[in-house]
């Protein structure tokens, strides 16, 4: 359902070693609805509920709720890095590309 890449598998392991939640798990969660659909957030979650959906990729597990399956099917994690900063994103295989005078990311956890 969702792929992590394995530098962003390796950059969430870092996160649970630095905040000794080794055993966490990643949750997507919808943040809203931009212009180009909805846009997804990351979090660290101790508890996985009856109605998530657990996916795995490097050894990093992930959570995803039933009602957002539709959204996030073939969606990928990555972690881009520049010269001054880096991050992760949520990239979707349903995101808009198009109707946004304003440079909006659709689908990866932009806003507009």
């Amino acid at each position: 359902m969702v792929t992590i890449t394995e530098l962003a598998a390796q950059k969430v392991k870092e996160v649970l070693t630095a905040q000794n939640k080794e055993n966490a798990l990643l949750r997507l969660y919808l943040v809203g609805m931009g212009c180009g659909g909805p846009n997804f957030g990351m979090t660290l979650d101790e508890s996985k509920t009856e109605n998530d959906i657990l996916d795995e990729g490097f050894g990093v597990s992930m959570v995803i709720d039933k009602n957002l399956s539709g959204y996030l099917e073939g969606a990928v994690i990555d972690y881009i890095e520049s010269s001054s900063s880096g991050g992760f994103e949520i990239r979707t295989a349903n995101a808009n590309s198009g109707g946004c005078d304003s440079g909006c990311c659709s689908g990866c956890g932009g806003s507009c």
